[in-house]
């Protein structure tokens, strides 16, 4: 054991005199407390947002209320009252910022038609998605695999190398302990700067101490560690240095962009998606055609949904507000099909991504660590399906007003509906994404030792 702490301290002694991997291991430290910074703004923001929109909700309630000082018809209400559905961030996102940037956190909505709505803020800036987000976990699953490349593609080789491999292996030492402390100290190292920053990040950001303390650090490890396997089996080859890092940068590539790219075609192909904006035209028509069809025909339709408003009083003159509101409804109701074959494809592409990362143990870990920030597109889908229970909320609200033709006074405001969503970890895929990292690293180090074992080492 003292030999083994002996060749740490040389490891040690050898790091600091090189000025590259200084550079590099500063580097990466600046980059992963920039991701803190970049994630903890971001999480701000949208809570400093999403604060003004109650502000926004009640200036808009007094502009009516001022408008319309003895009260109205509920419709001229619910056409110009604007409310909104809100996904509020868990304490969790700023580590990993996830879809919260690329997909909307909250929903403009009022009494008109629904799906158009949720929709309209569908677009987002391409070269955004193609950025990504560089927060925490953008740093860990992206940079620090370069950190170790940069660390570890010469251990063994540069020793033979510069021919000193031959003099340490005359010492009472072999070479699974010269190896096995090379890989040690820069374990320690690596390891430190990726706990110390995931710590640094959950204080920063005021995470909730929960169980996921515990599995953020445990997957931290196990990336990192499945990283020093492979390292450990590059340097297994006994090949040169030149040899050893492009070989591992090739395995960086290829699990973090051509992997992780080829499954994308593949699920594209495999679970095709209908597209938003076909169900908001299709929706649109059905709407701008119902100001061509019979009255009578159109409120047929609806009272067979709504047969509670069938007795209301029938409708007089050229326009009526709650006709009005029933053909958008019914334009809802016309594209229904659509809105749940968009939301179940979502949800079908997400389970094909868990069942297909097993072949890329960063797409695995990035998974792992937006569910568990509840910043994964089954948290988005949960939102559009809130985001839907409160407009039917709205509509149970409005309707009595304009199918009994009451008065909407400003002290009914008070009484309306108001939206809440936050975001909930995902366990389930936390657990299944942990089970497979840690056979991941199982597999690597066992490759490892094996080649190890049947390759002696040749010392020339």
């Amino acid at each position: 054991m003292k030999k083994f702490w002996i060749l740490i301290k040389f490891e040690w002694l050898n790091f600091r005199a090189d000025k590259g991997l200084l550079i590099l291991t500063i580097l990466t430290l600046f980059a992963g407390l920039y991701g803190i910074y970049y994630g903890t703004t971001e999480i701000n923001r949208q809570q400093e947002n999403i604060a003004a929109l109650d502000v926004l909700t009640e200036q808009n309630i007094e502009e009516l209320k001022a408008k319309y000082p003895n009260g109205t018809d509920a419709g001229d209400i619910g056409y110009y009252h604007t409310t909104f559905a809100v996904n509020h961030p868990d304490s969790w996102a700023s580590l990993s910022l996830g879809q919260r940037d690329v997909n909307p956190y909250y929903i403009k909505l009022r009494l008109l038609n629904l799906q158009s709505q949720l929709y309209d803020t569908e677009n987002i800036n391409p070269l955004k998605v193609l950025s990504g987000n560089f927060d925490l976990a953008f740093v860990l699953v992206y940079l620090f695999p370069l950190l170790i490349i940069g660390l570890c593609f010469n251990i063994l080789s540069v020793e033979k190398e510069q021919g000193t491999l031959p003099l340490l292996l005359s010492q009472p030492i072999g070479l699974p302990l010269i190896v096995g402390a090379k890989l040690t100290f820069r374990m320690m190292l690596v390891l430190g700067m990726a706990l110390l920053l995931s710590v640094v990040a959950m204080v920063w950001g005021q995470v909730s101490p929960d169980m996921r303390v515990a599995f953020w650090l445990s997957v931290v490890v196990l990336y990192c560690l499945f990283w020093f396997g492979v390292a450990f089996v590059v340097a297994a080859l006994q090949k040169n240095s030149a040899f050893n890092a492009i070989t591992m940068l090739g395995v960086w590539l290829l699990l973090t962009i051509i992997i992780p790219a080829l499954l994308n075609v593949y699920i594209a192909v495999k679970q095709p998606m209908p597209q938003a904006l076909e169900l908001t035209i299709k929706q649109r028509e059905v709407v701008h055609g119902g100001w061509d069809k019979p009255k009578r025909e159109t409120m047929d339709k609806f009272f067979a949904l709504y047969p509670q408003w069938t007795d209301t009083t029938e409708i007089q003159g050229r326009f009526a507000w709650r006709w009005y509101y029933a053909f958008h409804h019914l334009g809802d109701v016309a594209v229904a099909d659509l809105a749940l074959d968009y939301q179940e494809g979502l949800q079908a592409r997400h389970q094909l991504v868990e069942q297909l990362n097993v072949w890329s143990v960063p797409v695995n870990v990035q998974t792992i660590f937006n569910a568990m920030a509840g910043s994964d597109l089954p948290s988005y889908v949960s939102f559009l399906q809130s985001a839907t229970q409160y407009h039917d909320s709205l509509r149970e609200f409005y309707y009595p007003f304009l199918f009994n033709q009451v008065n909407f006074t400003n002290a009914d405001y008070v009484n309306e509906p108001r939206h809440s969503f936050t975001s909930s970890p995902d366990f389930a895929t936390v657990h299944a994404g942990l089970y497979k990292l840690a056979l991941s690293v199982l597999l690597v180090f066992a490759v490892g030792m094996l080649l190890f074992r049947r390759i002696k080492a040749s010392v020339k």
